[in-house]
């Protein structure tokens, strides 16, 4: 794994406490998510551009303003990944 990418997980680990590398990508926090209709990335794809350490990509997306914080997508995540922090 690249250093960059190892980079921005470990920086979003250190500030939420949030082990965004132990997710494998199974698709319950999408499928679960109210607004995910309103979203143009999911938060399985945010997930995942975390972890590729993509963070233009991430910012330039409408799915932070578009999260109602519900934490749906927590409560379902078998890795109780809390991507609301």
């Amino acid at each position: 794994m690249k250093e960059w990418t190892m980079d921005l997980a470990e920086k979003v680990r250190n500030i939420s406490g949030v082990d965004v590398l132990s997710c494998y990508q199974c698709g319950l926090c999408s499928g679960s998510c109210p607004v995910r209709f309103a979203m143009d990335i999911s938060p399985t794809q945010v997930i995942r551009l975390v972890q590729l350490g993509a963070i233009e990509k991430i910012f330039s997306s409408n799915t932070f303003w578009i999260c109602s914080t519900c934490f749906s997508c927590e409560s379902r995540c078998p890795r109780k990944i809390n991507i609301t922090k």
